[in-house]
């Protein structure tokens, strides 16, 4: 800035010496806006401050269509764009999107998204609606992540008819502003102070929690838990429920660290241990939530005894082994296996 005054110094003194013979006060009316300018150029503070609201996915299988992101600053509509995929194919869509939102004189201002994961683009109502909320933080960077997450796609309900196959598994219907999170209802508001500095490479380089450099081995846990992740004991006696989509399931919850948070599959097979009897396998792409002691968690896993329709009246009542493999995108992977009792009778028949 230093530099840029001096040559307008430099200038306003050549001007002085082809204007002085005008007379001093024609002189000094031409001298003084260049003077004022260059003072006040270096004077003049640039307010750094911004939002980069980042929308980043789960692998969605193909359901997804399209993504209407709608933003709001201030309670003043900003962003409604409709983001499809690039070349018209859904395969690993979608992809990370982004939006810089400048906060210069904005203050604390309130900055509130939405996004639409829309499937059939006829639909009335979109596969599920992710929000999210926070403040700008004066003379910050800041990224704002959206996690986009298939357990929190909300099917229709499956019709009743003779197919044993049950539906997929579905998730919860928020009312705003609470939206889906990790499978369940929370708050959509990210306190300031929680942001994440800005980086142009920020959908591979979110913060770790659960695999910290030198963190050692992986390590895995099998429990059980809706809403929050509870240890299991052995021959813990677990009830079996019928789900929305027409399928019987238990709930299933792991615990693990030193795998990563994003990106980690985790497979659950179920074995009846006197018949060898097995459930076909399922694999969910879900992250990973925070819990103590450097662990993460993933909890409300519908496991269901009928996947791809074979009959669970032949589990309850009996013993079930139920196997987890985790395996991030490393390729670091941990198995542990519970043996639990099946409760004889449904919760909800």
């Amino acid at each position: 800035m230093a530099l840029v005054a001096d040559q307008t110094l430099l200038e306003a003194r050549a001007m002085a010496s082809v204007v002085s013979s005008r007379g001093p006060s024609r002189s000094w009316l031409l001298l003084g806006p260049a003077i004022v300018s260059a003072v006040t150029s270096c004077h003049r503070p640039i307010d750094p401050t911004q939002l980069v609201i980042g929308v980043q996915s789960d692998p969605m299988g193909g359901v997804v269509s399209a993504l209407r992101v709608v933003v709001h600053v201030a309670g003043a509509l900003v962003v409604d764009e409709l983001v499809k995929p690039e070349h018209g194919s859904r395969v690993g869509f979608p992809q990370p999107w982004e939006k810089a939102l400048p906060g210069a004189g904005k203050g604390s201002a309130r900055v509130e998204v939405e996004v639409d994961a829309i499937g059939d683009p006829t639909a009335s109502k979109p596969l599920f609606q992710r929000l999210s909320s926070t403040q700008f933080v004066p003379g910050r960077v800041a990224l704002l992540r959206v996690p986009l997450e298939s357990r929190c796609i909300v099917y229709p309900p499956a019709p009743r008819g003779q197919s044993k196959v049950p539906g997929p598994l579905s998730g919860p219907t928020c009312t705003a502003p609470a939206t889906c999170i990790s499978g369940i209802c929370q708050s959509s508001f990210v306190p300031p102070a929680l942001l994440e500095p800005y980086a142009k490479n920020w959908p591979s380089n979110a913060p770790d929690r659960c695999k910290p450099r030198g963190g050692g081995a992986p390590d895995l846990q099998v429990g059980t838990g809706q809403s929050y992740y509870l240890p299991l004991t052995s021959r813990q006696v677990l009830q079996a429920e019928a789900g929305p989509q027409g399928g019987h399931h238990i709930w299933v919850a792991t615990r693990m660290k030193n795998l990563k948070q994003a990106g980690t599959t985790t497979k659950i097979v179920g074995v009846q241990p006197e018949t060898r009897t097995t459930i076909p396998p399922t694999t969910l792409a879900f992250t990973y939530a925070p819990d103590e002691g450097g662990y993460c968690k993933l909890f409300g896993i519908r496991y269901q005894l009928d996947n791809e329709g074979i009959d669970y009246k032949q589990f309850l009542g009996k013993p079930l082994d139920v196997s987890v493999t985790t395996t991030d995108p490393s390729g670091s992977t941990a198995t542990a296996t519970a043996l639990v009792q099946i409760a004889p009778t449904l919760l909800n028949p």
